[in-house]
């Protein structure tokens, strides 16, 4: 084989890799990652027509390029865009006194593993967790075209889980803003601007 031909096997092994990694963006950390482009609930898979594409011809140089550019895409999607999406913060009742009448890192530890068990069954995404307050979305990181319902059971599911150990205080609104990577080059995450940000507080109040 020449060189390019290797080249192109190796690059079609990587696209491969890529592929699979896409289907494993739900344990990746939120805030490298971008939203999906589709409106609907299934991954966005690299279309074979783009690999055929990339590698019909060129030099290794532009052959590389391509497929660097073709897999940030299918990774991290576009750049920041509106979107209607669910948001949903979730604190655990009174943890100021709770936190002082038995092991905190126990009860933190099986309320935390919970609900990140219920989000993922609901295809939510945790955003970040601060003591006992949990962020989580729909159809921001991941696409869900029935976010809004399946926010509603994930919270449903648990509140009702005896896993928890506690009583829940759970917010929950829906509705546009804007998503994406923001930050600078040092620091970037995926972060949510519009009113629902905040109203997403008053509403567990």
């Amino acid at each position: 084989l020449s060189a390019l031909s290797e080249v192109r096997l190796m690059q079609v092994s990587f696209l491969q890799m890529i592929q699979n990694l896409v289907e494993y963006r739900n344990y990746m950390p939120a805030s490298v990652l971008q939203h999906d482009d589709s409106g609907s609930d299934s991954e966005t898979p690299i279309p074979r027509s783009d690999i055929e594409s990339i590698l019909s011809g060129g030099t290794v140089s532009s052959i590389g390029r391509s497929v660097r550019g073709t897999a940030q895409h299918a990774l991290i999607g576009s750049d920041v865009s509106t979107k209607k999406v669910t948001l949903m913060v979730c604190n655990i009742v009174d943890f100021l006194k709770v936190r002082d009448t038995g092991n905190v890192q126990q009860m933190l530890t099986g309320y935390l593993s919970t609900g990140l068990h219920h989000l993922k069954m609901t295809k939510g995404i945790p955003d970040s967790f601060s003591g006992d307050r949990l962020y989580a979305s729909w159809n921001g990181v991941r696409a869900c075209a029935s976010h809004r319902f399946a926010a509603y059971h994930c919270a449903k599911d648990m509140c009702g889980d005896k896993g928890i150990g506690a009583r829940l205080s759970i917010g929950i609104v829906s509705g546009e803003v804007r998503c994406g990577n923001m930050g600078c080059d040092g620091m970037k995450r995926f972060s949510y601007i519009g009113s629902l940000s905040s109203w997403v507080h008053v509403v567990e109040r």
